[in-house]
């Protein structure tokens, strides 16, 4: 016994020190810095997506959350509740359904609140002058939040504006920092003008979503939105209908609908499907109605039907295939606001892309712990592409080999590190939709 106790010792000897060190740790002592850092990054952070970070000050921030390094296997969760906590404290919040944006108050309202509640976006409808948020309030599902903002400029498809985008991003971070919302169980719904603007935040965001409704609206579209039919739409606005393959999508129109005619909602469908038989298995969870005889109004049975079909759903956090378009400048961009340009999306479900040209499709599929990119880009290749990775999402033990194409591009086992957990946390204010790896491309 004795001579087997000695041999033991001496096996652990002969592990070199640098082996020995090179195990990440993650005790209170770490776990105490962590919470202070993430206090002064929050605070740090815009409180709203209206304004930018101040480039210098995330610079450093930066090196400081690079500096923690690897963490251990399995305490991505555990890191996630450390920094998420001052989030609740300092991140984006309203008081009185009021947030700050550069040209003064935008308003909106709030029905309920409630932890791990889901949480529904309601767009109003209207135009050029015209739209209020109590028009929106009819949108609720039950067990969720309910919020409901105003046009902060009401012009004709308002939401589909660059500042209309930024306002509901906003809204959604602070759901999720001041109410704890699941973000796991958030919806973008709205009739008319909000159809048009669900459809496009659908389209735009699917990665945030469960579902939507988009309801008698219209797809910006050549030579214009406003068509009767389908043949006479010549494209839509890109960077829409690919992206919406893992999303829960409800929405209908009328033959009779003169406000937001029916021809690009019926070009679109036919988009979605030419993808569902390009894609088996895509695009599964999307309904169209098409109503004969209806004008600008709700269809019979609507929108209760819409609420049984999507309000079952939850997001597909991290599906294994995904197909990201891209559009940088969406229609319609300047609206006489000044400090408002497009926001530039760089992270769409488990992908990064630090440089995305217009018009870009990526096409990316985890098989096991193979992971396949197909890429259409007007830039030179896929650099600056990065895959982003946590343990539910492949065998930590053994390779991980990407493809680009038929090309294997990397092989190896990617380590879990401080610094992606803040980055992806901090992407989205989303404490699921987080990952603790990366493959730089």
């Amino acid at each position: 016994m004795r001579t087997v106790t000695i041999l033991l010792l001496l096996a652990a000897l002969a592990v070199p020190a640098a082996a020995q060190e090179s195990e990440p740790k993650w005790d209170k002592t770490k776990a105490k810095a962590a919470g202070k850092f993430a206090e002064r990054w929050w605070k740090a952070r815009p409180k709203t997506k209206f304004v930018d970070w101040d480039p210098e000050v995330r610079a450093k921030l930066v090196e400081e959350a690079k500096a923690f390094g690897a963490v251990p296997e399995g305490k991505l969760e555990d890191i996630v509740e450390t920094l998420f906590k001052p989030a609740r404290k300092h991140g984006p919040r309203h008081k009185g359904g009021k947030i700050m944006t550069p040209w003064g108050e935008a308003t909106f309202i709030v029905n309920g609140s409630g932890k791990n509640k889901g949480l529904v976006v309601g767009l109003h409808g209207g135009g050029e002058g015209a739209g209020s948020a109590g028009e929106a309030t009819k949108w609720v599902l039950k067990k969720c939040v309910g919020m409901y903002p105003q046009g902060i400029r009401l012009v004709h498809d308002t939401w589909n504006t660059v500042h209309g985008e930024r306002f509901i991003l906003t809204l959604i971070e602070v759901a999720k920092a001041q109410y704890g919302v699941d973000p796991d169980r958030v919806f973008v719904m709205g009739f008319s003008m909000g159809g048009t603007g669900s459809w496009f935040m659908a389209g735009r965001h699917p990665d945030l979503f469960a579902g939507a409704i988009p309801a008698h609206g219209v797809i910006m579209a050549q030579p214009k939105s406003q068509l009767p039919t389908k043949e006479e739409v010549g494209a839509i606005q890109h960077g829409i209908a690919p992206n919406v393959r893992n999303l829960a999508l409800y929405y209908y129109t009328g033959s009779k609908d003169t406000n937001c005619m029916p021809g690009t909602f019926l070009f679109i469908n036919d988009e979605i499907e030419a993808l569902k038989k390009r894609d088996p298995g895509g695009y599964s969870k999307i309904r169209f109605g098409y109503h004969e005889g209806v004008a600008h109004s709700f269809p019979a049975g609507e929108p209760g039907k819409g609420y049984k079909f999507v309000g079952k759903e939850t997001r597909d956090t991290f599906p294994k295939k995904i197909v990201w378009e891209y559009a940088s400048r969406p229609f319609p961009l300047g609206t006489g606001l000044p400090e408002c340009k497009r926001i530039q999306k760089r992270f769409f479900y488990w992908l990064k892309c630090a440089r995305p040209e217009d018009r870009q499709t990526i096409v990316a599929e985890i098989k096991g712990n193979e992971i396949r990119l197909d890429i259409a880009v007007r830039g030179p290749n896929e650099k600056g592409i990065t895959i982003l990775l946590n343990g539910k999402m492949i065998d930590a033990e053994k390779d991980v080999v990407v493809k680009v194409g038929k090309d294997e591009v990397w092989r190896g086992k990617p380590q879990p590190d401080f610094w992606t957990i803040l980055e992806t946390l901090d992407a989205r204010m989303d404490k699921k939709m987080v990952f603790d790896r990366r493959i730089e491309l």
